[in-house]
């Protein structure tokens, strides 16, 4: 069930409707909180907008990665899958041979 959830980033409250948990949403908003304050701390001439498209680049790019290695993983599985069948039938041929035998 969605629920609105407020939050405050980098000075800027929030509300975001989720239907992740208050905690979750509280956690990214504090990551994302840190990430562009450090970002701003430590790059003099990084305003607020900056900092905060950086960081959405960074995690656009991330979810990214993560998703093309998920697509990589579920096809090893369906590989892996189909070979434990292959196997599997196998195994049954051999074990009804032996009974014929």
């Amino acid at each position: 069930m969605k629920e609105k959830i407020y939050v405050e980033i980098a000075g800027i409250r929030l509300g975001i409707v989720s239907e992740e948990g208050k905690e979750y949403v509280e956690e990214v908003a504090k990551e994302i909180d840190e990430r562009i304050k450090s970002m701003i701390k430590n790059q003099r001439n990084c305003s607020l907008v900056e900092a905060a498209l950086f960081c959405a680049m960074d995690c656009y790019s991330t979810g990214e990665g993560d998703a093309k290695r998920v697509k990589n993983l579920e096809a090893q599985i369906a590989l892996y899958q189909a070979n434990v069948n292959r196997l599997k039938r196998e195994n049954e041929e051999l074990r009804s041979k032996l009974r014929n035998v």
